[in-house]
């Protein structure tokens, strides 16, 4: 069994694959879904306003904690929370397996997931420069431009 630490509630392992993570991530998801199930099921009387609103308030928070760290992750890794998303995303709207995701996303005003990592790394890496933490001034320079090892968090931006 390899040696996993989880610092600030990221699971990290010697190869920073954030497998166990994700896996850690679609747990805590499940269970706050099951929670909030009642109040975002399809025959739900709640207004779909408010069903979107406690995806984007309370369950959303849940799949993107920490996001512009690990967001480097495998595909398939990112792919396995991205079906979670757009499983909620069909039962609130209550859309039939026709529908397309994108077409649900766009019903309800909802950016996708990875366009929504996007916008939190940009905003996490444009503040990083205006922060204090003498640990931080310490860390070696990043060149975003440097396309040598495109898994590297930062180049989530671009993605």
């Amino acid at each position: 069994m390899e040696k996993r630490s989880e610092i600030l509630g990221v699971i990290l392992v010697k190869q920073l694959n954030f497998r166990d993570h994700t896996r850690n991530i679609k747990g805590k998801y499940n269970k706050a879904f099951r929670a909030q199930y009642s109040l975002i099921r399809r025959n739900s009387s709640l207004n779909l306003n408010n069903k979107v609103l406690i995806y984007l308030a309370y369950l959303r928070p849940i799949l993107t904690y920490a996001s512009p760290i690990w967001a480097c992750t495998a595909e398939s890794n990112l792919w396995s929370i991205q079906v979670l998303e757009n499983k909620t995303l069909s039962m609130i709207a209550n859309a039939r397996w026709y529908h397309r995701n994108n077409d649900v996303r766009y019903v309800l005003n909802v950016p996708s997931l990875q366009q929504f990592i996007q916008k939190l790394a940009r905003k996490f890496y444009g503040k990083l420069p205006d922060n204090n933490n003498l640990e931080i001034f310490k860390s070696p320079v990043y060149d975003h431009n440097d396309q040598q090892n495109p898994k590297r968090p930062r180049m989530t931006i671009s993605l």
